[in-house]
């Protein structure tokens, strides 16, 4: 049908020549019509919320981002602050696949609808992704910012409005414990994956991990990929793909409590060079290299808490 049209319909994902289409222009040509086009006006049949829905639809569904302050929080943050790495529709910068390796996340590829759940992707965009160029927004990117530039990927580019975006508001399953927020995050029930109570939680089977023991072990046997700094360095790190776990990564300190780490080590990590220690070691052991780990990489305060303890304790 457009191609009976002069001048032809607007094409919304298309790049060029929509600089100037603010969202004031658009609700205006729905309200009243494109004169000498076959564009017409819709005040009649529409309310004026009804036409702002539709234009704020087409902007943030189907036109590329844009820095605008005029355009929606979470498509302007993702213009201003993704987009050079993911593109602008999300399908991966050109220049980046190439030059990036590994390449950005394709937010567009069926992988994605499969993987990308709420809670991981809040999770990365506050801490980045350890061995890839996705950085740390926390401290960037306020919380709510942050929330913005999610539910604008979700729903504009991942899920298209197909309906499983819902859990952006009301996540499956009940709420991951995390740091006090305020605001809208907090009314989206949207928390940190593991908040100072989590970080706490002691080694299972009430296990007491000996920090000191723990370090031989790993000295020995763990550093050799993960490093003796547990940066993710070691010898052999150069050869192993995907990377050893650098703890000391903003992700993985806030990831990777005691429990956690006593399953990491004790079952491995699947698709990756991680062994399953308890084929070797004894849950006490097991609980001793996570506590060194805990202590020395992931919480390194609490390290320098207990090294002033025993220091004290000294005659």
């Amino acid at each position: 049908m457009s191609g009976g049209m002069n001048p032809p319909p607007r094409v919304f994902t298309d790049p060029a020549g929509l600089v100037d289409l603010t969202r004031e222009r658009m609700i205006k040509s729905v309200r009243e019509g494109r004169p000498g086009t076959a564009m017409s006006g819709w005040s009649r049949v529409l309310t004026d919320a009804q036409i702002e829905g539709v234009v704020d639809y087409i902007q943030d569904r189907l036109m590329p981002s844009v820095r605008s302050e005029k355009a929606s929080p979470g498509r302007r943050l993702y213009a201003q602050n993704c987009s050079v790495c993911h593109g602008d529709r999300g399908d991966t910068a050109v220049w980046a696949q190439s030059g990036l390796n590994p390449a950005p996340r394709d937010f567009t590829s069926e992988r994605a609808r499969r993987e990308l759940s709420l809670e991981r992707m809040l999770f990365s965009v506050r801490y980045g992704r350890p061995e890839t160029a996705m950085p740390a927004w926390s401290g960037r990117l306020t919380e709510e910012e942050i929330l913005a530039v999610v539910n604008y990927v979700r729903d504009a580019i991942i899920f298209k409005g197909g309906g499983e975006v819902a859990e952006t508001l009301e996540p499956k399953g009940a709420p991951v414990a995390g740091t006090p927020v305020t605001g809208a995050v907090a009314e989206a029930g949207v928390v940190d994956s593991l908040d100072l109570a989590a970080m706490r939680e002691p080694m299972p089977q009430g296990l007491q991990g000996d920090p000191d023991w723990g370090m031989r072990f790993y000295l020995a046997n763990c550093s050799v990929c993960h490093g003796k700094a547990g940066d993710g360095r070691g010898p052999r790190s150069e050869f192993i793909d995907p990377k050893p776990r650098n703890f000391r990564h903003p992700a993985s300190q806030h990831k990777y409590n005691r429990p956690r780490l006593f399953d990491v080590i004790a079952k491995g990590v699947v698709r990756s060079e991680m062994p399953a220690w308890d084929k070797v070691l004894t849950p006490q052991e097991i609980a001793n290299v996570g506590e060194y780990v805990f202590l020395s990489f992931i919480s390194p305060g609490h390290r320098e808490e207990l090294d002033r303890l025993k220091n004290d304790s000294k005659p």
